[in-house]
């Protein structure tokens, strides 16, 4: 089937005077006009969570196991109770075994209604992970001494059973993982599967309720519960301040180091990377005047830390600034927190919050006029929302964090990029716009928001009239199943929304050998648009086309005002294990810059002029210029698979792994 659509795809190229770049793959699919936008619906709180809690049975036990933390990096195993009754629970005489090793809570345990307990077996180890004290000890550290009986529990790391009993004998709750024979009461079925290195076994919740079935589906998640991550609140704020909304590449550096260049105060940046001459420069600048410039930066990028960052990062911790990293480093018993941080956020004087889609370089910030990346960034002037994300830094660059390294201890693996700027003109770039109209935003975090019902997946699902999705990969199946955002968008086109999916067509997005590229996923969408008739279609864009280096964004747009501005790529890494930050912007005045920019996206190129078909084929020039494309394409793509090296882009794309 590959062969037949080469074919067809060479005739078509070579029926064009301007070849390769005249063919933009992936437009199949119903075509449509957008539905008028209807009025703007009541703004709820956020959006409803519409999944059920995957079965119950009655509630929690008395007392719960929430966590267990078996397959640990050093010597701080760990169990976590919770009480989700309102009263206190005397815990005294409780035990906690694996049927080879006991411990009891001595006299005087309290367990106070609402709360949960850590019991750890070293509770200095457990602190230093997770700046978090654990309330009792089997082993080393400071903590309430549990009582042993017997041996001291050591847990499987393949497999093992966790079970509470009360001080009567009886089984109040059971945790079954891996390769565990455990058949007896309180647990129904096979064990929970077991979780990788250095990760937690976490209850699963929906509409903030513990799941509570006596069986591994208490335990299924998609999320990769890392140690000592954080849990922030999900919260939405309602601005009063100003907000700037813009482009890249259309306005991107210029918005930006105008922002920085204002500082007084001080300067917050959790990134990806930082290659950009003129934001490096803004930031060194800052950090020399006396502003308190903090970055913190993912120390393990694909391909490695590139020269031209690590020369920046270098000037602007020579002028005072404090760069740190986010890093693994197994031979001293560390794992970083998340796979990837792969956010893109900065927090100005406490009162100014930047989110985007760009990593902080030459593509996504290029120098005026020049082209580059298509990404989504908005300024927010709110202090309560600024605190908010100070706290978010505070807690992803936080010294005490045994993955935090400053530059100075850091040797980083270098790596020369082969990237250079665009010289090409962006033609008709958007401009900026600044609104003082009152809106609502609500921060969705990876990964402890990324899969809520009622935060990405519910902007999906309440739209009304309109769907737009702008990204730069989007996976049509994660290893568990379908992608739950792609399926989403699907589900509200067969409510009746006009939904539109435009994803990225570089090279290494589309590519034959890849069952789940962005070619194959508009497959997929078209597809089933085609077979059920629904208002949906998907197209692969051509960048060049359009004048810019990729689609890099990751950007939705529900009724033409709620958009969703996000480091989030759609693929299962971005959403159950990288640090990610983005925001849901209700209000349509803010959000315009985004709607004129996915419709220009959208907007198709008109063919060029060119030879039919039955024209090519009759000319003399077809079998040498069929036999000459063929060779060159063949020496490109192997050129390009030497050059993919394994990574889905070496230089500023992130991960798509």
């Amino acid at each position: 089937m590959r062969a037949v659509v080469a074919a067809v795809a060479i005739l078509a190229i070579l029926a064009s005077p301007i070849g390769l770049g005249a063919f933009l793959p992936g437009d199949a699919g119903p075509a449509y006009a957008p539905s008028p936008v209807g009025p703007a619906p009541p703004s709820p709180h956020l959006f409803p969570a519409t999944g059920s809690g995957g079965g119950t049975r009655g509630g929690l036990p008395l007392v719960a196991i929430l966590e267990v933390y078996y397959y640990a990096i050093r010597d701080d195993e760990a169990i976590v109770l919770a009480n989700p009754s309102p009263g206190a629970i005397d815990l005294s005489g409780w035990r906690l075994t694996d049927r080879e090793g006991t411990i009891e809570f001595p006299g005087g345990s309290n367990l106070p209604g609402r709360t949960r307990i850590v019991i750890t077996r070293n509770a200095t180890s457990y602190f230093e992970d997770t700046l978090t004290p654990a309330a009792y000890t089997y082993g080393a550290g400071n903590g309430t001494r549990m009582v042993l009986v017997g041996r001291i529990p050591q847990l499987n790391n393949d497999g093992d059973e966790v079970l509470l009993l009360s001080p009567s004998g009886d089984l109040v709750d059971a945790f079954v993982y891996g390769t565990s024979t455990y058949s007896g009461e309180g647990w129904v079925g096979p064990p929970a599967a077991k979780v990788p290195h250095g990760k937690r076994a976490v209850r699963a919740s929906s509409d903030g309720e513990y799941r509570d079935t006596d069986s591994a589906k208490d335990w299924d998640s998609p999320r990769s519960y890392g140690f000592g991550q954080s849990d922030l609140p999900f919260e939405r704020f309602e601005i009063a301040g100003a907000a700037v909304a813009f482009l890249s590449p259309d306005s991107s550096l210029t918005t930006l180091t105008e922002s920085l260049d204002r500082a007084t105060v001080s300067i917050h940046a959790g990134l990806y990377t930082l290659t950009s001459p003129g934001l490096g420069e803004s930031l060194r600048a800052a950090a020399a005047r006396g502003v308190d410039v903090r970055i913190v930066l993912e120390g393990g990028p694909v391909g490695g830390v590139d020269v031209r960052e690590w020369d920046l990062v270098q000037r602007i911790a020579g002028a005072g600034g404090t760069v740190r990293f986010l890093v693994d480093d197994f031979a001293e018993g560390t794992m970083a927190r998340y796979r990837f941080l792969h956010a893109k956020y900065a927090v100005i004087d406490s009162a100014v919050t930047i989110v985007g889609s760009e990593n902080w370089g030459e593509h996504g910030f290029p120098a005026t006029p020049r082209s580059g990346n298509r990404g989504w960034q908005i300024a927010v002037e709110d202090t309560a929302l600024a605190a908010y994300f100070e706290d978010l830094f505070r807690q992803d660059s936080d010294a005490r964090m045994r993955d935090i390294v400053p530059i100075s201890a850091f040797s980083p693996n270098l790596y020369e990029s082969n990237e250079t700027p665009e010289n090409r003109t962006y033609a008709s770039p958007i401009p900026a716009a600044r609104t003082t109209a009152p809106f609502h935003v609500t921060p969705v975090i990876a990964p402890e928001h990324a899969l809520r019902e009622d935060a990405l997946l519910g902007l999906l699902g309440s739209a009304s009239t309109t769907l737009d999705i702008e990204a730069f990969y989007v996976a049509s199946a994660w290893g568990f199943g379908r992608n739950p955002y792609l399926e989403a968008a699907i589900g509200a086109a067969r409510h009746g929304v006009h939904v539109r999916i435009l994803l990225d067509g570089t090279w290494y997005n589309v590519e034959g050998d890849d069952p789940v590229d962005n070619d194959d996923t508009v497959a997929y969408v078209n597809g089933i648009a085609r077979r059920e008739a629904l208002p949906l279609e998907a197209r692969v864009a051509d960048p060049n086309s359009h004048g810019l280096s990729k689609i890099h964004n990751k950007g939705v747009l529900a009724d033409g005002r709620i958009a969703f501005v996000s480091s989030l790529n759609w693929n299962r890494n971005a959403a159950t294990s990288n640090r990610e930050v983005g925001l849901i912007v209700e209000g349509s005045e803010v959000v315009e810059p985004f709607r004129l920019g996915f419709e220009r996206d959208w907007a198709s190129p008109a063919p060029p002029p060119g030879g039919t078909v039955g024209e090519v084929l009759g000319s003399p020039l077809f079998l040498p210029l069929l036999t000459l494309l063929v060779v060159n394409v063949a020496l490109l793509w192997a050129w390009r698979r030497q050059r993919r090296r394994g990574g889905k882009g070496l230089s500023e794309d992130e991960p798509t792994l």
